[in-house]
């Protein structure tokens, strides 16, 4: 609780009448004759840089607003923003160039399958399957002696020999693709497992990092594939959002450590070129007060200075 200090003294040393005989009734007024004197000519009073009390422009530092924890931005909601408003016609664009590239692949595989359709035709026809059933009509074929029987010949094998070479040639050919493709989907969990452990460890620095969200960017696959760390890829892709904000954040930080540090020392920063020991000390504290600062006070106030505690 703030209470205003005020040390007694007679007002009748201020009077017209008093002025005269000040020097024989300073003694007994609340003020000794030491308090009340000037200081010797020449002699700096070393407590006049000192301000007691409390300083009417000096801002309690519980009223010093503290920095809000910087809320990371709503990247979700600024993506849909912008591809509905500013970049609505780029995302388009690329919408439709996916689109058409997905579609032309479709078209290529429906025209290869169009194109073998007759020939399919004709062997169910022969083998005396539905025309489509692929599984019968391979076996059909593959049971056929007459079908190896020509380059069995040629290769001096018997028929039923040269069939079941045929056959382990064709075991062997899928179970070596088997094996390729189990050995891409385990390398390719390895190589995302470590993109995850990368995409935890950049998050300290950019909370806002979601991998899944990322590798629908092509430019940011394509640069976890040329071997780029995850949260450096996540930097180049975002660096014009992520550079000012860090350097924002920064400058925040640093001017409240700077504040911070002001009131905590209960004084103001030096101006330039002066040394930070010629800012005034100020005591506020009436316990601190020494015999020399009370009589410092008690000369202020006969001088009609207002301290307040």
């Amino acid at each position: 609780m703030k209470q205003n200090f005020f040390f007694p003294v007679d007002l009748q040393l201020f009077s017209d009448s008093g002025a005269a005989s000040a020097g024989d009734g300073v003694q007994g007024q609340g003020v000794t004759a030491e308090a009340a004197a000037p200081q010797s000519k020449g002699v700096k009073n070393p407590l006049a840089d000192v301000k007691y009390g409390i300083q009417e422009d000096a801002a309690p530092a519980a009223e010093v607003p503290k920095e809000e924890p910087t809320q990371p931005p709503d990247r979700k909601a600024e993506f849909e923003k912008l591809i509905k408003g500013e970049y609505k016609e780029e995302y388009d664009r690329r919408m439709q160039d996916t689109i058409r590239q997905r579609l032309k692949g479709s078209r290529e595989t429906a025209d290869k399958l169009a194109a073998i359709t007759p020939a399919l035709e004709l062997l169910a026809q022969k083998y005396g399957v539905e025309s489509g059933d692929m599984a019968a009509l391979s076996k059909a074929i593959e049971d056929d002696d007459s079908f190896y029987a020509d380059e069995a010949v040629k290769k001096g094998m018997k028929t039923e020999d040269f069939k079941a070479m045929r056959k382990m040639e064709r075991d062997n050919a899928r179970l070596q693709i088997q094996i390729a493709e189990q050995q891409r989907r385990e390398n390719a969990s390895q190589q995302y497992a470590q993109w995850e452990q990368q995409a935890e460890q950049a998050k300290q620095l950019y909370p806002t990092l979601d991998l899944k969200t990322e590798a629908r960017n092509p430019q940011f696959l394509q640069l976890l594939k040329a071997g780029v760390d995850v949260g450096s890829a996540y930097l180049v892709i975002h660096k014009d959002d992520i550079l000012p904000a860090a350097m924002q954040h920064t400058a925040k930080v640093v001017e409240q450590k700077l504040t911070d540090k002001i009131i905590a020392g209960g004084s103001r920063p030096a101006e330039n070129g002066m040394s930070s020991q010629s800012a005034a000390l100020t005591k506020s504290d009436v316990s601190a007060l020494t015999k020399a600062d009370r009589d410092e006070i008690r000369r202020r106030v006969a001088r009609g200075e207002k301290i307040r505690f």
